[in-house]
């Protein structure tokens, strides 16, 4: 009995996995890693899409479709972009980004605080 319980106690070791091992934000921040470049990879599919409707449409009204349709590529590849920098921000400094949440959230409950005592004096009157 012993040697199997040794047995299982090494393969667990050795697989790297604990018991209470759950999803950590480095787990998080991948998949959102993968959400963005599949995101990014849509957004370059719109934007060939727009230039290939502007290529083969002839016309004003079918070429301003075109370009619009490239125009909404370009707004989505710059605000996934945009994204992907803010998420790697967080991961290589998660202790400045927690502090930063705290004193924003210390802000807000503060203002609300401030908030309900400054109406609280206040009392309603009915006409």
């Amino acid at each position: 009995m012993r040697q199997k319980i040794g047995m299982l106690q090494g393969l667990i070791a050795a697989s790297g996995t604990t018991a209470n091992a759950g999803i950590t934000g480095p787990d998080v921040f991948g998949l959102f890693n993968i959400f963005v470049g599949l995101m990014v990879t849509a957004a370059i599919l719109t934007f060939v899409t727009g230039f290939v409707v502007w290529v083969v449409r002839l016309g004003i009204i079918g070429r301003q479709e075109g370009i619009r349709i490239m125009e909404w590529g370009v707004v989505i590849l710059f605000v996934l972009v945009v994204l992907l920098a803010f998420v790697q921000y967080f991961t290589s400094h998660s202790q400045a980004v927690a502090l930063l949440i705290a004193a924003v959230a210390a802000i807000f409950i503060g203002w609300i605080v401030i908030q309900v005592i400054k109406g609280g004096g206040e009392a309603k009157e009915e006409h």
